[in-house]
């Protein structure tokens, strides 16, 4: 069997992530998180309301601004948290855009290890101290790419091995995404 355009393990939990943050609630950004422990997933979330109550995204809702930061939601690394089925001791985070850093203490308070970041957030509180807390924990923290072009790239890979033998999608015509598409 070949393994040409297999996925690595942190493309395949960056890009789940990417793919959960589509369910966020909050248009301002929509991000995720997924928890990966020994290469399993032990948790997802995605930002949004608290259950149950109204998200930004429903009408006539909105968001709800204090300095220049929406508090309608919670992130989506504190839903990871939340929905975790594991002790996350040397867990890896893998998050859509720069975290804050109340997700980063979180994530450090819960034992994470590695956090992966894909894209940037230029509002995210307290970015720059979250490097010096990471590199005081002697935790890992690592953008994997700030160019969305990147991901779709990964997903690009994706789609052609799942067009190849045993994949899903092997008998319809050949699905290709290129960059001049994308940059349309």
């Amino acid at each position: 069997m070949s393994n040409e355009n297999k996925l690595s393990w942190d493309e395949l939990f960056i890009t789940s992530a990417v793919l959960i943050s589509a369910r966020g609630s909050c248009d301002r950004l929509r991000t995720a998180c997924v928890l990966v422990k020994n290469r399993r997933i032990v948790g997802t979330g995605y930002n949004g309301s608290v259950s149950g109550l109204p998200s930004c995204d429903d009408d006539g809702v909105g968001h709800l601004l204090i300095d220049g930061h929406c508090l309608r939601t919670l992130h989506g690394e504190a839903n990871a948290i939340h929905n975790s089925v594991a002790d996350l001791e040397g867990a890896t985070a893998y998050v859509v855009a720069t975290p804050c850093l109340d997700c980063v203490k979180a994530l450090l308070q819960n034992g994470v290890k590695r956090i992966v970041y894909v894209g940037s957030y230029e509002n995210a509180k307290g970015k720059n101290y979250v490097e010096e807390l990471c590199r005081d924990k002697a935790v890992r923290l690592d953008q994997w790419a700030s160019d969305v072009v990147e991901v779709l790239k990964v997903f690009q890979k994706a789609l052609a091995r799942l067009q190849g033998p045993g994949g899903i999608f092997r008998n319809l015509p050949k699905l290709e995404i290129t960059m001049k598409e994308v940059k349309a």
